[in-house]
């Protein structure tokens, strides 16, 4: 996709006159594009949240961002990397709308999105824009994985259907995000402007480094895989209890228990999850002969990886991965126990490997797959 095709069809979404197949193609280069998705995020919500602006301002702002597009045509206003913008753009033909869009977004909507532009490089319009506090999301839905760059230059893995989020005033005194879900982190080290991961359970204070945090709302656990570096986790409901990981450390904690007022922040010897029942455990990171990284982060490589895991917790995997609901009403199928790497693998093939080792019958309908003694 070229650079004008995507403004015209952004622009068009802003002033909701986009027809149903200029929005589904700008979804698509979004979501192969994280980058720009961020920055389009950015922008709709300074439209959102921005009071209208003057006629006079809006004419000048547009002005000066014509006049700076003829002197530096060059240089690109949104950077990202795709394959796509190497293959030819077959237009459709035009329409009446189209230039509706065009004669009116150069008024009112390009004035936002081009305005976001010119609040990189005009003086003059900064104020406006720095009035509001916008938040940036970047998510994935399941069945898809990401990979982003903070504005720090933090590299950031996010899993199937997780969501991190921050403020625009990121690289202030303190880097925070909020995380839901799993991402990996390769954090930029910067002693003066600690990183920290905000969960529904803990926090995770960095200063250059590179974890795991999976996190997600309907799982029991909420773990910490540390990679390289050091990293201080805080108990949301302790936030006196400080521990420190080393690299390879893996810090489990209890979802349920850590929501408990009572409940001892003391760290439980290492032993199995499904047998233990206290806060937190501490073990060590997973590793199997042939692989190069820890068990816990081939995911960012595209491997599906669980290690002696109940049936009942892979299947949340499952359902993430490949999009799918899982039902498996009896007990027993549950709480069986697996291990196993898949790379490349439809459904049907996971399904039928985890067959060959458990005692279970499957049936795939569509995106439900059932199963059963």
């Amino acid at each position: 996709m070229t650079e004008e095709r995507f403004w015209l069809l952004f622009s068009a979404r802003l002033s909701g006159e986009a027809t149903p197949e200029e929005l589904a193609e700008l979804e698509v280069f979004l979501q192969e594009n994280p980058d720009a998705h961020l920055r389009t995020g950015m922008i709709e919500n300074i439209w959102s949240v921005n009071p209208p602006l003057s006629e006079d301002y809006k004419e000048a702002a547009f002005n000066k961002h014509l006049q700076r597009m003829s002197n530096h045509f060059s240089e690109p206003v949104l950077q990202y990397e795709s394959e796509a913008s190497e293959e030819p753009v077959i237009e459709k033909k035009p329409r009446r709308g189209i230039y509706r869009v065009i004669g009116w977004v150069s008024a009112v909507a390009a004035a936002c999105v081009l305005g976001w532009y010119a609040y990189c490089y005009f003086p003059f319009a900064s104020e406006d824009v720095n009035t509001a506090q916008a938040q940036n999301t970047v998510s994935t839905k399941k069945g898809s994985k990401s990979k982003i760059q903070l504005p720090d230059g933090t590299q950031v893995w996010l899993n199937a259907d997780s969501k991190i989020t921050y403020n625009e005033n990121f690289q202030d005194k303190l880097r925070e995000v909020q995380l839901s879900g799993e991402a990996f982190f390769d954090v930029v080290r910067d002693e003066s402007r600690p990183f920290i991961i905000h969960t529904n359970v803990i926090d995770v204070k960095v200063l250059g480094t590179a974890f795991n945090v999976r996190s997600y709302a309907d799982e029991k656990n909420t773990e910490t895989s540390l990679i390289r570096g050091s990293v201080e986790i805080t108990l949301r409901n302790n936030p006196d209890k400080k521990i420190i990981l080393k690299p390879n450390d893996k810090l489990i904690v209890d979802n349920t228990e850590a929501k408990a007022e009572t409940a001892s922040a003391d760290i439980a010897p290492d032993k199995h999850r499904s047998n233990r029942s206290s806060l937190l455990t501490l073990r060590k990171v997973s590793f199997k002969e042939n692989e190069s990284g820890a068990l816990e982060t081939l995911w960012v490589k595209n491997k599906l990886a669980f290690d002696k895991e109940p049936m009942e917790d892979i299947a949340l995997k499952i359902e993430r991965w490949y999009d799918v609901k899982v039902i498996m009403p009896d007990d027993r199928i549950r709480k069986t126990e697996y291990s196993g790497i898949f790379e490349n693998e439809n459904l049907e093939q996971l399904m039928e490997a985890l067959q060959l080792t458990g005692n279970f019958h499957y049936r795939i309908n569509k995106k439900e797959v059932t199963i059963w003694p």
